[in-house]
């Protein structure tokens, strides 16, 4: 799952979630899932998983609430008003740069991404490529965080603020401390406003965060990967080469704080109104396994297509 991937549902359909009514039919080798109401073609759950990349790949906040009510219409064939909660979830923020140097690396593009704000698309000029060529695979680390245009840098901050504050993509506009500011303002702003987002670092507080929150359960639990391609990365890093991704990342490093402080007090505020609370917590971790092991695995059953593109 992408960090800042962000799923829009509608609170009038949550009750679809819950089992009261039809769930989503799914497709685990094609990750797709059909989210529609009995009976009627009316999509209750937005994501890359039920529509694809209907916005755009991994399309922002500044994309999706511009985005979003036009699709559904869209495919539904009339106008309906809609209210959306947003869910999303972060990742530590140098572990998360490195694991996105790892993908180009690889060959990952991101060509479809579309940049979209204020109704047009980033330009050539504003977004100048990294490199020429099919795609920037083999780069060197120094290279990849040499490209002022990498988008790579403070991604999450950028994709949780309301990019229209700040003029786009067109950095000319504002100084550069204070469009980092209201970047940063507005990614706090955004993300405190969210039904639910959860940490992947913590990802068994996530899930009980989410399930209180809206009143479901999972089953199968949120898997806890301690050691990533990205923490082998991090581990070879020169200290100078640590420096440099912190400085290039310090608005999402502060963004990262600010959702682990509320993430607590959720977390917190939760427990202390769950008298359950010891039992269900010990038991997310139980969750989907039989005997000690886990019956389902999404990513160890399914083809990885994240790249989609590209």
């Amino acid at each position: 799952m992408e960090e800042n991937q962000f799923w829009q549902l509608g609170k009038a359909h949550m009750n679809l979630y819950v089992g009261r009514f039809r769930p989503c039919t799914c497709q685990r080798r094609k990750k797709r899932c059909h989210c529609f109401r009995p009976h009627r073609n009316e999509i209750w759950l937005f994501s890359r998983y039920s529509t694809g990349w209907k916005c755009g790949l991994h399309a922002d906040w500044t994309e999706l609430t511009s985005c979003v009510d036009q699709e559904l219409d869209k495919n539904e064939g009339e106008t309906t008003k809609r209210r959306y909660f947003y869910v999303s979830l972060l990742r530590e923020p140098i572990a998360r740069y490195l694991s996105e140097f790892r993908h180009v690396q690889r060959g990952a593009t991101w060509k479809t991404s579309r940049h979209w704000c204020l109704g047009r698309q980033a330009t050539p000029a504003e977004l100048p490529p990294c490199y020429s060529g099919e795609n920037w695979m083999d780069v060197q680390l120094d290279d990849f965080a040499a490209c002022e245009s990498n988008l790579a840098a403070n991604r999450q901050t950028r994709m949780l603020s309301d990019l229209a504050l700040v003029g786009c993509y067109n950095k000319s506009s504002l100084p550069p401390h204070e469009r980092d500011r209201i970047m940063l303002a507005s990614a706090k702003r955004n993300l405190a406003s969210m039904a639910y987002f959860g940490l992947t670092e913590y990802q068994k507080m996530s899930q009980y965060i989410f399930e209180e929150t809206f009143n479901l359960r999972f089953a199968i639990p949120f898997e806890q990967h301690n050691t990533t391609v990205s923490t082998t990365t991090m581990n070879d890093l020169t200290p100078e080469q640590r420096r440099r991704i912190e400085q290039l990342n310090s608005l999402d490093i502060e963004l990262y704080a600010f959702a682990k402080r509320l993430l607590f007090q959720r977390f917190e505020k939760l427990k202390a109104k769950d008298a359950d609370f010891e039992v269900r917590f010990a038991h997310l971790g139980n969750l989907g396994m039989r005997n000690g092991v886990t019956e389902f695995n999404w990513d160890s059953n399914i083809e990885d297509t994240s790249t989609e593109q590209q």
